[in-house]
């Protein structure tokens, strides 16, 4: 088996375990808001207080918490977690929306000790705060003992009907030399099927990256290999990445850009950000966190509206964002800040692509 060097987008951890992929097509059509069945307030709550992962030990950083239940009441008070906070989710939630039976896959790092430790654990609880209600698959495809590359991650959730898949990890031009970089992007173009490309359902939320304080320009098409072969696939007239998002992460309390958050360069028109914490504000950093906020997002759009394809989702969730530095989509920002509120009333807003 075949593996390059991945990080995994969170605390700048790396870890080795899968290779990047791609995501899928969509066409112009009129988008179906008919609506899905509503959820209640009380039942997302209770998804989070009943979820097995509540009363697991937590930890962050040196400091273990006999459970994410303890640690959200000694650190938020027992109200919200940050995620559910900086999205709007809540409001989401009292009109019934909470990703209900939305299929999510989450490809990361995780084990089976009993503890919420790793990259995985963090990157689910994120998705989870936002969107309580979801089917989240965690290590349940991956076992104790089984690896995967991403490709073969990816695919299981392709393969068994997932809508929306997180991939907080990737590949920073700065793991290899130039060359290498380079020669693993032409062969990845060099071997693109469009067929299978086409045939691909799942929305794909990727963090963009966290190569930022040392990858000149800081541009996702230049920094971050998944990006660098979406961009060169469409420079020579490929369709790619129509079913893909990728995710900068802001400063906290700021609609600032983090320092070390690749930016949406030639990828604007695939790229939103978010804010990057785990339970509370302050202690999480990185794109790999931000991603799963999106992920939420996504399952609550798709519960609200089922009809959409993954394409649609996306261009609900990108149009419906709030603009930020330059007006319009621009290459810091792309489309702006994810709004959970403005995704759920996008009807006159977004344009069908």
């Amino acid at each position: 088996m075949k593996y390059l060097l991945i990080k995994l987008f969170g605390g700048l951890i790396s870890l080795s375990s899968l290779v990047a992929c791609g995501g899928g097509g969509g066409a112009s059509v009129q988008y179906d808001y008919t609506q899905g069945t509503p959820s209640t307030e009380v039942r997302a709550d209770n998804a989070i207080a009943t979820s097995a992962s509540y009363s697991l030990p937590y930890e962050s950083g040196a400091t273990t918490y006999s459970s994410l239940r303890s640690a959200n009441n000694i650190l938020n008070g027992g109200g919200d977690m940050v995620a559910t906070s900086d999205t709007g989710a809540r409001t989401a939630w009292r009109s019934g929306w909470t990703g209900k039976n939305v299929k999510v896959g989450i490809a990361d790092d995780f084990n089976s000790n009993g503890r919420l430790d790793t990259h995985g654990d963090k990157v689910s609880i994120i998705a989870g705060s936002v969107a309580p209600e979801a089917i989240y698959s965690l290590k349940d495809m991956l076992g104790a003992s089984i690896s995967m590359t991403a490709d073969q991650a990816l695919q299981y959730f392709e393969d068994n009907g997932y809508h929306i898949i997180n991939a907080s990890w990737g590949v920073n031009r700065g793991d290899y030399s130039d060359a290498a970089f380079d020669a693993y992007v032409n062969n990845a173009v060099s071997n693109f099927d469009q067929a299978t490309e086409d045939g691909k359902q799942a929305l794909i939320v990727y963090a963009a990256g966290n190569s930022g304080y040392t990858c000149s320009g800081k541009r996702s098409e230049d920094c971050s290999l998944q990006q660098a072969i979406v961009s060169k696939l469409r420079s020579e007239g490929y369709r790619a990445g129509e079913n893909s998002i990728f995710v900068g992460s802001l400063v906290d309390g700021s609609n600032q850009m983090a320092g070390y958050s690749l930016i949406a360069g030639d990828l604007k028109d695939d790229f939103i950000v978010a804010h990057d914490d785990v339970v509370t504000t302050g202690d999480g950093d990185g794109t790999s966190y931000a991603a799963p906020r999106v992920t939420g997002a996504a399952a609550i759009v798709r519960h609200k509206f089922p009809n959409l394809t993954s394409s649609q989702v996306k261009q609900v969730i990108l149009q419906t964002a709030d603009d930020l530095g330059v007006s319009g989509v621009d290459e810091v920002y792309g489309h702006g800040k994810l709004s959970v509120v403005n995704a759920l009333s996008p009807i006159g807003t977004v344009a069908p692509k």
